[in-house]
C-alpha cells in the first residue's frame, strides 16, 4: 500500500468527521469573513519608498489632502447681464458647499461676486480669463463648482457616500437646468472600486451558476455540480476568514479572486469526477471507486494546488501593494481549496444513492477519438509539429517589442459608463481632465518678487512644455497653469507689472492676498500654507491641467519637462498628484509583471521537480505553459492593444493555473511507464484518459473567467478574457508539446519507487 492509497483510505473511512471537523471551523470563521476590508487608497499601489508616492505624500501633508470632485452643467445664461446664471451658479455652489464631506468649493462667482459678469470693466475679464478651464469653459456656458473633500482621516463621511451626495446635488438642478456631470480622481477611484466590488459579487454568482450548468451539461449530475459548488464555497470562506482574522486589507485588484478559486476548485473537482466515472463504468463500487481516484488522483492534485500558491505566491515579489496581497490571499485560497476537496468530496460522494455516479457527456466518445488522433499525429508527424508550432510562437512573441501601456485611467471603464462621459465632457470642454500639482518653497510674507518669479515659472510652463508631433508641429502639453500669484494679480486694480514704486506693489498684494483669504478661504490654504511640522517653512502650490486622454510617453514627456522646468527655478520643488500617480502606476505593474513571471517560473521549477523527482520533467512542464503566455503578450503586441491593470497581471496567475494539467498529465505517464508500458502506448492512454479531464477542467476554466466580460472595468474584462486564451494555449500546449518532447526527452526507464499505481487497479 502507497503513501497515496493510505491517503484516500484515511480520508474516505473519516469523511464524515472531516465533514463535521469542517462544518465546525466554517462556522467559527463565518463572522472574522466578514472583517475583510477594502483599502482605497491610491498611494498603496505603490512601494512605500516610491519615488512618485513620496511627493503624493508631502503633498496631502502639507495641504490637507488633494482630493477635488469637479461638479459642471451647462448653463447657457452663465454670464448674461441679467445675472439669473451666475445666481443659480451661487445656489448650486451653496447646496454644494453645506454637504457634510466637502470642505469648500471654488466657483467663478466667489472671487469678485456677481459683478463677475461685468463686461465693461477690466478685473471681472481678468478674472474670467484666469480661472478658465477650472471654473467654466471657453464656450462660456460649461460651468464648474470644484469641491474640495476633507481628508478621510478628517471626517467620518466616505468620499464614496461624498461623491453621491454631490451627484444627487447634480440631478436636481434649478430652474430646470440638464442634470450635471461629477468628475475628478475622487470620482473616478470611487466608481473603480464600486465596479469592483459589483464585479465581486456578480462574478462569484455568474461564476458559480456558468460552471454549475457547464458540469450538469457534461456529467448530467446534480450531486456533482453541488459538490464542487461546495468545495469553492468552503474554500472562500476559510480563506477570508483568515485573511479577516489577519486583518488584511484588499485592494480593487482583489475583486477576481472569487473567480479564481471558483475556477480552481471547479477544475479540481473535475478530474476526481472524470476518474470516479471511470472506475464505476468498469463496475467498481462507489467506495472502490472513489478510492481508486483519489489514489491516483492525490499527487496530482496535492502539487497542483502547491504549485497554484507557488506560482500566485510569486505576486508577493512585486512592489505594488496590493498586488503582493493579492497574490497571499490566491496563495492561500489554492491551499484551502485543496483542503476543501478532503474535507467535502469523499463525505458527499458517499452519502446516499441518488444520483452518485456522473454520466457520460455528449459527445465524449467522439473527444476521446480525436485525442487519441492528437497522440498519434503528433508522434507520427513530431518534426513538422515541432517545425510549425516553433514558427508560430516565435512570430507571435516577436510582436512583444510593440507592447504598449495604457495610463489612460478613463480606459478603465466602458465608453457607456456615466464616469466615461463624465471625463469625454470634461476633456472637451473644460481643457482636460488631467490634474497635478508643483509645489515649491515660499517666504512666510509674499511680496513682488517671489510673485513675479512665479509667474515667469509659470509663463514658461505655458510656452515651453509642448508635444512634438511626426509632422514636426508642437501643441502645448498643458491646458492650464493657475496658482495664487494669477489671482492676486487678476483681482488687483492696476497692472502690477507696470506699478513702479516696489512697495506699492507689495500693497496691491497685500490687498489681493486679504481678497482672496475671504471670498475662497478653503482653497486659499490649499494653494499657499505654512507647514505643520515645521512653522518656519511655507509651501507655495501652483495647479496644472493636461489632457487625460493622451499616450503613455506623451504623459512622460509633460511630466519630464515640467520637472525640469520648474527644478531649474526652484530648488526643492516637487511635481505630484493624480496624473503623474496614475501615468506611472500600469509602468510600474508591469515592470512587476516580469518580475513576478519569472519568480514564479523558479519556484514552479523547484516544486515540480520535488513533486516528479526529475529536473528534465520539470522543465518539460515549463514550456507548453511558459510559451502560450509569452505568446499572448506578443499578439497583444501584434494587435496594438494596450496593457492595462488587467493585463498586466497575467503571466503569474496564468502559469499557476495552467501548470496543473501539466502534473496530472505526467504523473499520469509515468504511471503508464511504471507500469511497462512503452512510450507511445503511455502517451495513447494519457492522451486520453488525462486529456479528456484536462478539457472538461480547461472549458471550465474557461467559462469561469468569461464570465468576467460583463464587468464595466476593463481591466477586470482584460483579465478574464486573456486568462482565458492563455488556459487554451496551455491546453494546447500539455497536449501538442508536452506529449513532442516526452517522445524525444522522457526518461527511458522508471524507479521502482516510481510505481505509485499498480495498486490503484
Amino acid at each position: 500500500m502507497t503513501k497515496y492509497h493510505r491517503i484516500a483510505a484515511f480520508l474516505i473511512r473519516y469523511r464524515l468527521a472531516l465533514l463535521i471537523a469542517g462544518g465546525l471551523t466554517a462556522s467559527a470563521l463565518f463572522v472574522p469573513s466578514s472583517w475583510v476590508v477594502m483599502d482605497r487608497s491610491i498611494e498603496k499601489m505603490f512601494a512605500a519608498d516610491d519615488p512618485v508616492v513620496v511627493p503624493f505624500q508631502e503633498l496631502k501633508r502639507t495641504f490637507g489632502g488633494n482630493e477635488v470632485v469637479m461638479a459642471v452643467y451647462d448653463d447657457p445664461q452663465l454670464f448674461q447681464d441679467d445675472e439669473a446664471g451666475i445666481n443659480r451658479l451661487t445656489a448650486i455652489r451653496k447646496r454644494l458647499d453645506a454637504l457634510p464631506g466637502v470642505k469648500g468649493v471654488l466657483s467663478i462667482d466667489l472671487p469678485i461676486g456677481p459683478r463677475v459678469v461685468d463686461q465693461t470693466t477690466g478685473v471681472p475679464a481678468n478674472v474670467r480669463r484666469m480661472f478658465e478651464g477650472y471654473t467654466h469653459g471657453a464656450d462660456n456656458r460649461t460651468t464648474c463648482v470644484a469641491c474640495m473633500l476633507y481628508p478621510q482621516n478628517e471626517t467620518t463621511i466616505s468620499h464614496d457616500q461624498t461623491v453621491a451626495d454631490i451627484r444627487a446635488v447634480m440631478h436636481d438642478l434649478p430652474d430646470g437646468l440638464e442634470p450635471g456631470i461629477v468628475a475628478g480622481e475622487p470620482v473616478m477611484i470611487s466608481d473603480a472600486f464600486g465596479f469592483m466590488m459589483a464585479d465581486g459579487r456578480r462574478l462569484e454568482i455568474a461564476t458559480t451558476v456558468l460552471l454549475g450548468l457547464a458540469i450538469l451539461i457534461c456529467f448530467r449530475s446534480v450531486r456533482w455540480v453541488i459538490i464542487p459548488i461546495l468545495v469553492v464555497q468552503l474554500a472562500l470562506l476559510l480563506t477570508n476568514g483568515i485573511l479577516g482574522l489577519a486583518r488584511i486589507e484588499v485592494s480593487m485588484v482583489s475583486s477576481t479572486f472569487t473567480a479564481v478559486i471558483t475556477v480552481i476548485g471547479i477544475a479540481t473537482v473535475v478530474h476526481i469526477i472524470c476518474r470516479f466515472r471511470e472506475a464505476r463504468d468498469l463496475g467498481r463500487t462507489p467506495i472502490m471507486s472513489l478510492t481508486w481516484a483519489t489514489t491516483i488522483l492525490a499527487g496530482p492534485i496535492f502539487w497542483a494546488c502547491v504549485t497554484d500558491a507557488v506560482g500566485f505566491s510569486s505576486l508577493m515579489a512585486s512592489q505594488v501593494t496590493p498586488i503582493r496581497d493579492f497574490g497571499m490571499m490566491l496563495a492561500i485560497g489554492s491551499m484551502m481549496v485543496l483542503v476543501s476537496v478532503a474535507v467535502i468530496v469523499p463525505a458527499l460522494t458517499l452519502f446516499g444513492r441518488s444520483d452518485s455516479d456522473p454520466k457520460q457527456a455528449w459527445g465524449e466518445g467522439h473527444l476521446d477519438r480525436q485525442l487519441a488522433a492528437l497522440a498519434e499525429f503528433v508522434q507520427r508527424r513530431s518534426l513538422l509539429v515541432a517545425l510549425l508550432t516553433v514558427l508560430i510562437a516565435a512570430v507571435s512573441i516577436y510582436g512583444i517589442r510593440w507592447t504598449r501601456i495604457e495610463s489612460d485611467f478613463t480606459k478603465n471603464f466602458r465608453a457607456s459608463t456615466s464616469i466615461a462621459q463624465s471625463y469625454q465632457l470634461v476633456e472637451e470642454k473644460l481643457g482636460g481632465a488631467g490634474i497635478w500639482d508643483i509645489v515649491i518653497p515660499a517666504p512666510d510674507l509674499l511680496d513682488w518678487d517671489y510673485i513675479r518669479k512665479v509667474l515667469v515659472l509659470e509663463n514658461t510652463l505655458r510656452t515651453e512644455v509642448v508635444l512634438k508631433r511626426e509632422d514636426g508641429t508642437e501643441e502645448p502639453g498643458l491646458t492650464k497653469v493657475l496658482s495664487l500669484a494669477d489671482a492676486i494679480v487678476g483681482v488687483s486694480p492696476t497692472n502690477l507689472t507696470r506699478t513702479r514704486y516696489k512697495r506699492l506693489r507689495n500693497v496691491f498684494i497685500s490687498a489681493g492676498m486679504k481678497t482672496m483669504r475671504s471670498s475662497i478661504p478653503v482653497f486659499y490654504d490649499a494653494l499657499y500654507v505654512q507647514d505643520k511640522e515645521d512653522e518656519s517653512k511655507h509651501w507655495f502650490r501652483i495647479m496644472l491641467r493636461s489632457n487625460e486622454q493622451l499616450p503613455t510617453e506623451d504623459k512622460q514627456a509633460i511630466i519630464a519637462q515640467v520637472r525640469d522646468i520648474t527644478e531649474n527655478t526652484f530648488a526643492g520643488a516637487e511635481i505630484s498628484g493624480y496624473y503623474v500617480m496614475l501615468t506611472q502606476l500600469i509602468e510600474s505593474i508591469l515592470k512587476d509583471q516580469w518580475r513576478t513571471f519569472a519568480v514564479a517560473s523558479v519556484g514552479i521549477i523547484v516544486t515540480m521537480v520535488l513533486a516528479l523527482g526529475s529536473l528534465r520533467l520539470a522543465l518539460m512542464a515549463m514550456f507548453p505553459n511558459v510559451i502560450p503566455i509569452l505568446m499572448l503578450n506578443g499578439l497583444m503586441g501584434w494587435c496594438g492593444l494596450a496593457v492595462n491593470m488587467g493585463a498586466a497581471m497575467i503571466a503569474a496567475v496564468s502559469i499557476g493555473l495552467s501548470i496543473d494539467g501539466s502534473i496530472h498529465y505526467l504523473m499520469a505517464f509515468r504511471r503508464a511507464r511504471a507500469a511497462g508500458q512503452s512510450v507511445h502506448d503511455a502517451l495513447n492512454e494519457v492522451q486520453r484518459s488525462v486529456g479528456r479531464a484536462m478539457v472538461f477542467s480547461t472549458l471550465a476554466l474557461v467559462v469561469g473567467f468569461l464570465a468576467m466580460a460583463d464587468s464595466q472595468f476593463i481591466p477586470t474584462i482584460y483579465f478574464g478574457v486573456l486568462v482565458s486564451i492563455a488556459m487554451l494555449g496551455g491546453l494546447l500546449g500539455n497536449l501538442i508539446w508536452l506529449p513532442l518532447l516526452l517522445k524525444y526527452f522522457a526518461p527511458r526507464q522508471q524507479n521502482e519507487s516510481d510505481v505509485v499505481i499498480s495498486e490503484a487497479a
